[in-house]
């Protein structure tokens, strides 16, 4: 019988050539894959398999270096100021507070002033006679000027600028900023024949009209008054010195400038205007009031 013949298949040069390469490529990929990821395991294993240090990091090295890397340097002040209001014609005290702000502790120190207290107002042209008058009287016959002067002298403390306001600007001040959040320690009915004031107890937004009777009033009831005036020294600072604030520091310390009377200059902003912004950001850690003024010398 006659054998079948085997199927035959023909293949031009071209093809047999092609596929000769393809096999090549295969081999060859294959090795390179092969090379790769041996080279792969030898550096993962040198590095106990930590991806980034074999990547390039050195995670002993950038651990020292942040432990290194020297902290932003903390902001050192202390500084007091006289806030005070009067009236229209600028004769008459109504409320008037020492404020001592100290960082890096942010603490804020208030203490609302007796307005009868004392002062020494002798001078080297009275030769050591001894002379006082009350602050109430040398805001009056003096000046802002000269009464700062005076309690320097006096108390042996250093005031570092002074902001103040008649009662319209005062009211006009505190309803820029919205009213302040202040607790009212109890109910009040309160009439005189220059302004009558009712307050319900308990925490509350007061406009400027109605803030401004408020320490009226708290000043018509003795020490007890002056400490709740301190107090409230402290709510409104809270109020101004907030987050919401923090990038409106020039704008407010514009108006302030613009609207009160004040000493502290562009220059003065700028200067302290890294620490101003410590408690816009961050608020105040501790919030202290004080009797008497001496007591801001043991902040």
């Amino acid at each position: 019988m006659a054998k079948k013949p085997k199927n035959i298949m023909f293949r031009t040069n071209r093809q047999s050539s092609s596929g000769d390469i393809k096999k090549f490529a295969a081999i060859l990929t294959a090795c390179v894959v092969g090379i790769l990821a041996i080279s792969i395991f030898a550096i993962l294993s040198k590095y106990d398999f930590d991806v980034k240090s074999a990547l390039g990091g050195n995670a002993e090295t950038e651990t020292q270096q942040a432990e290194t890397q020297a902290p932003e340097e903390e902001t050192e002040a202390s500084k007091t100021y006289l806030f005070w209001c009067a009236d229209s014609s600028n004769d008459r005290l109504r409320f008037a507070w020492l404020v001592n702000f100290k960082l890096p502790e942010r603490r804020v120190t208030s203490c609302a002033l007796d307005l009868d207290m004392r002062i020494s107002v002798a001078s080297d042209a009275m030769k050591g006679q001894e002379k006082t008058e009350s602050i109430r009287n040398i805001f009056m016959t003096a000046g802002i000027k000269d009464l700062v002067a005076y309690l320097e002298g006096d108390l042996g403390l250093e005031i570092d600028g002074y902001i103040g306001a008649n009662d319209e600007k005062f009211k006009s001040m505190v309803n820029y900023f919205g009213g302040f959040d202040i607790t009212v320690p109890e109910q009040i009915e309160y009439k005189s024949g220059e302004f009558s004031v009712i307050l319900i107890k308990g925490k509350q937004n007061l406009k400027g009209d109605t803030l401004f009777k408020y320490l009226r009033y708290l000043g018509t009831l003795g020490d007890r008054g002056r400490s709740l005036q301190a107090t409230a020294a402290n709510e409104i600072l809270d109020s101004v010195f907030r987050p919401s604030n923090s990038g409106r520091l020039g704008t407010i310390f514009s108006r302030i400038s613009n609207t009160l009377e004040t000493d502290l200059s562009i220059v003065d902003f700028s200067s302290a205007e890294k620490g101003i912004k410590v408690f816009a950001e961050n608020g105040f850690t501790l919030k202290k009031t004080v009797e008497t003024p001496e007591d801001l010398l043991d902040r």
